[in-house]
Protein backbone atom coordinates (compact mmCIF):
# COMPACT_ATOMS: atom_id res chain seq x y z
CA UNK A 1 0.00 0.00 0.00
CA UNK A 2 1.20 3.39 -0.77
CA UNK A 3 -1.91 5.74 0.25
CA UNK A 4 -4.19 4.56 3.09
CA UNK A 5 -6.37 7.78 2.40
CA UNK A 6 -6.67 7.87 5.92
CA UNK A 7 -6.80 11.82 5.70
CA UNK A 8 -10.15 11.14 4.20
CA UNK A 9 -9.51 14.17 1.26
CA UNK A 10 -9.75 11.83 -1.94
CA UNK A 11 -11.77 12.34 -4.69
CA UNK A 12 -13.05 9.86 -7.27
CA UNK A 13 -13.02 11.00 -11.02
CA UNK A 14 -15.44 9.31 -13.77
CA UNK A 15 -13.58 10.34 -17.28
CA UNK A 16 -15.36 10.11 -20.74
CA UNK A 17 -18.22 8.02 -19.78
CA UNK A 18 -20.00 9.54 -22.94
CA UNK A 19 -22.16 8.09 -25.04
CA UNK A 20 -19.46 8.20 -27.79
CA UNK A 21 -17.79 4.68 -26.42
CA UNK A 22 -21.19 2.94 -26.25
CA UNK A 23 -22.93 3.60 -29.22
CA UNK A 24 -22.37 0.58 -31.95
CA UNK A 25 -23.17 2.76 -34.53
CA UNK A 26 -20.39 5.99 -33.66
CA UNK A 27 -17.01 6.12 -35.21
CA UNK A 28 -15.33 5.31 -31.78
CA UNK A 29 -17.43 2.77 -30.25
CA UNK A 30 -15.35 0.42 -27.14
CA UNK A 31 -16.47 -3.10 -27.28
CA UNK A 32 -15.37 -3.60 -23.73
CA UNK A 33 -16.70 0.06 -22.78
CA UNK A 34 -19.97 -1.73 -21.23
CA UNK A 35 -17.87 -3.76 -18.70
CA UNK A 36 -16.79 -1.21 -16.46
CA UNK A 37 -20.00 0.81 -15.59
CA UNK A 38 -20.55 -1.40 -13.04
CA UNK A 39 -17.26 -1.22 -10.93
CA UNK A 40 -17.75 3.06 -11.94
CA UNK A 41 -21.13 2.71 -10.37
CA UNK A 42 -19.95 1.43 -7.36
CA UNK A 43 -17.13 4.09 -6.93
CA UNK A 44 -19.48 6.42 -7.51
CA UNK A 45 -21.86 5.40 -4.51
CA UNK A 46 -19.44 4.76 -2.22
CA UNK A 47 -17.96 8.11 -2.69
CA UNK A 48 -21.03 9.76 -2.34
CA UNK A 49 -22.42 8.00 0.75
CA UNK A 50 -19.34 8.65 2.81
CA UNK A 51 -19.22 12.31 1.59
CA UNK A 52 -16.24 12.37 -1.04
CA UNK A 53 -16.39 14.30 -4.12
CA UNK A 54 -17.29 12.62 -7.82
CA UNK A 55 -15.98 14.44 -10.51
CA UNK A 56 -17.54 13.76 -13.93
CA UNK A 57 -15.09 14.64 -17.22
CA UNK A 58 -16.62 15.15 -20.06
CA UNK A 59 -14.20 15.48 -23.95
CA UNK A 60 -16.03 17.57 -26.91
CA UNK A 61 -14.91 19.87 -29.17
CA UNK A 62 -15.88 22.57 -31.60
CA UNK A 63 -17.86 21.15 -34.74
CA UNK A 64 -15.13 23.04 -36.89
CA UNK A 65 -12.37 21.11 -35.12
CA UNK A 66 -10.64 24.58 -34.74
CA UNK A 67 -10.21 23.73 -30.97
CA UNK A 68 -8.80 20.22 -31.60
CA UNK A 69 -5.53 21.19 -31.69
CA UNK A 70 -2.65 18.29 -32.30
CA UNK A 71 -5.26 16.00 -30.75
CA UNK A 72 -6.82 15.84 -34.54
CA UNK A 73 -3.53 15.47 -36.02
CA UNK A 74 -4.29 11.48 -35.03
CA UNK A 75 -8.10 11.30 -35.99
CA UNK A 76 -9.35 9.08 -39.15
CA UNK A 77 -11.46 10.62 -41.33
CA UNK A 78 -14.18 8.10 -39.89
CA UNK A 79 -13.89 9.99 -36.20
CA UNK A 80 -14.25 13.70 -37.09
CA UNK A 81 -17.58 13.89 -36.28
CA UNK A 82 -17.31 12.46 -32.60
CA UNK A 83 -17.10 14.67 -29.71
CA UNK A 84 -19.17 17.38 -31.21
CA UNK A 85 -20.23 20.11 -29.00
CA UNK A 86 -23.59 20.25 -28.66
CA UNK A 87 -24.63 16.72 -30.10
CA UNK A 88 -25.77 13.52 -28.07
CA UNK A 89 -22.87 11.23 -28.63
CA UNK A 90 -20.78 13.83 -26.15
CA UNK A 91 -23.07 12.78 -23.26
CA UNK A 92 -22.88 10.88 -20.50
CA UNK A 93 -24.18 7.52 -20.79
CA UNK A 94 -27.64 7.44 -18.80
CA UNK A 95 -26.45 4.23 -17.14
CA UNK A 96 -24.14 6.42 -15.21
CA UNK A 97 -25.15 7.69 -11.59
CA UNK A 98 -24.74 11.50 -12.18
CA UNK A 99 -26.97 13.74 -9.66
CA UNK A 100 -28.64 17.06 -10.68
CA UNK A 101 -25.88 19.78 -9.41
CA UNK A 102 -22.60 17.52 -9.64
CA UNK A 103 -19.39 18.88 -10.72
CA UNK A 104 -19.23 17.60 -14.41
CA UNK A 105 -15.86 19.48 -16.07
CA UNK A 106 -15.43 19.94 -19.40
CA UNK A 107 -12.21 19.25 -21.43
CA UNK A 108 -10.50 19.98 -24.69
CA UNK A 109 -7.67 17.92 -24.17
CA UNK A 110 -6.43 14.32 -23.09
CA UNK A 111 -6.06 15.48 -19.80
CA UNK A 112 -8.90 16.40 -17.21
CA UNK A 113 -6.54 19.53 -16.25
CA UNK A 114 -5.53 20.98 -18.79
CA UNK A 115 -7.33 24.22 -19.49
CA UNK A 116 -10.43 23.46 -17.24
CA UNK A 117 -11.67 23.96 -13.76
CA UNK A 118 -10.76 20.70 -12.54
CA UNK A 119 -8.10 21.64 -10.35
CA UNK A 120 -9.86 24.94 -8.87
CA UNK A 121 -13.15 22.04 -7.95
CA UNK A 122 -10.46 20.06 -6.27
CA UNK A 123 -8.62 22.73 -4.63
CA UNK A 124 -12.38 23.83 -2.80
CA UNK A 125 -12.92 20.42 -1.34
CA UNK A 126 -9.91 20.31 -0.26
CA UNK A 127 -9.01 17.03 -1.99
CA UNK A 128 -5.38 15.70 -1.70
CA UNK A 129 -6.11 12.39 -3.65
CA UNK A 130 -7.63 11.20 -6.57
CA UNK A 131 -8.89 7.81 -8.29
CA UNK A 132 -9.11 7.69 -12.05
CA UNK A 133 -11.37 5.95 -13.52
CA UNK A 134 -12.99 5.61 -17.00
CA UNK A 135 -12.28 6.19 -20.99
CA UNK A 136 -9.66 5.38 -22.49
CA UNK A 137 -6.95 3.81 -20.40
CA UNK A 138 -4.23 5.16 -22.21
CA UNK A 139 -5.22 8.04 -23.66
CA UNK A 140 -7.48 10.25 -20.82
CA UNK A 141 -7.19 8.31 -18.08
CA UNK A 142 -3.57 7.88 -18.33
CA UNK A 143 -2.56 11.19 -19.13
CA UNK A 144 -4.94 12.73 -16.47
CA UNK A 145 -3.24 10.69 -14.35
CA UNK A 146 0.00 11.71 -14.82
CA UNK A 147 -0.87 15.45 -15.10
CA UNK A 148 -2.14 14.63 -11.30
CA UNK A 149 0.82 13.24 -10.26
CA UNK A 150 2.74 16.38 -11.54
CA UNK A 151 0.38 18.51 -9.58
CA UNK A 152 1.40 16.38 -6.40
CA UNK A 153 -1.99 14.82 -5.92
CA UNK A 154 -1.79 10.75 -4.37
CA UNK A 155 -3.02 8.85 -7.35
CA UNK A 156 -4.42 5.76 -7.45
CA UNK A 157 -5.56 3.90 -10.44
CA UNK A 158 -8.23 1.68 -10.85
CA UNK A 159 -7.39 -1.71 -13.26
CA UNK A 160 -11.12 -3.04 -13.05
CA UNK A 161 -12.24 0.22 -13.99
CA UNK A 162 -10.38 1.42 -17.14
CA UNK A 163 -11.12 0.37 -20.37
CA UNK A 164 -10.25 1.00 -24.25
CA UNK A 165 -10.04 0.24 -27.21
CA UNK A 166 -7.33 -2.22 -29.32
CA UNK A 167 -4.42 -0.40 -30.73
CA UNK A 168 -2.07 -0.71 -33.46
CA UNK A 169 1.72 -0.59 -32.91
CA UNK A 170 4.05 1.40 -35.02
CA UNK A 171 5.00 -1.70 -37.07
CA UNK A 172 1.27 -2.37 -38.02
CA UNK A 173 0.59 -5.35 -35.61
CA UNK A 174 -2.56 -5.52 -33.68
CA UNK A 175 -2.33 -4.64 -30.03
CA UNK A 176 -4.98 -6.11 -27.71
CA UNK A 177 -6.75 -3.60 -24.82
CA UNK A 178 -5.41 -6.33 -22.05
CA UNK A 179 -1.90 -5.73 -23.26
CA UNK A 180 -2.76 -1.85 -23.36
CA UNK A 181 -3.83 -1.99 -20.12
CA UNK A 182 -0.50 -3.79 -18.78
CA UNK A 183 1.63 -1.52 -20.27
CA UNK A 184 0.07 1.53 -19.03
CA UNK A 185 -0.36 -0.34 -15.58
CA UNK A 186 3.11 -1.14 -15.51
CA UNK A 187 4.18 2.49 -16.19
CA UNK A 188 2.10 3.81 -14.05
CA UNK A 189 2.42 1.90 -11.22
CA UNK A 190 6.43 2.54 -11.69
CA UNK A 191 5.92 5.94 -10.51
CA UNK A 192 3.11 7.75 -11.12
CA UNK A 193 0.14 6.06 -9.17
CA UNK A 194 -0.53 3.31 -6.92
CA UNK A 195 -2.84 0.60 -8.97
CA UNK A 196 -5.68 -0.79 -7.68
CA UNK A 197 -8.44 -2.59 -7.67
CA UNK A 198 -12.34 -1.51 -7.53
CA UNK A 199 -12.40 -3.59 -4.33
CA UNK A 200 -9.38 -3.21 -3.24
CA UNK A 201 -10.61 0.72 -2.97
CA UNK A 202 -13.71 0.36 -1.13
CA UNK A 203 -11.83 -1.17 1.36
CA UNK A 204 -9.50 1.58 1.90
CA UNK A 205 -12.11 3.55 1.90
CA UNK A 206 -13.50 2.09 5.11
Amino acid sequence: MIYDLTHEHTALLAIDLQREYFDREGPAFVEHAVDIVANVNRLIDAFRERGLPVVFLKHMNRADGSDAGRMGDFSAATEEDSFVEGTERVELIPELHVLPGDDVVVKRRYSGFLGTDLEAILHTAGVRAIAVTGLMTSFCCETTARDAHGRDYEVLFVADANEGPDLESPGGEAVPHDAVLRATLTALGSGFAEIVTTDELLSRLG
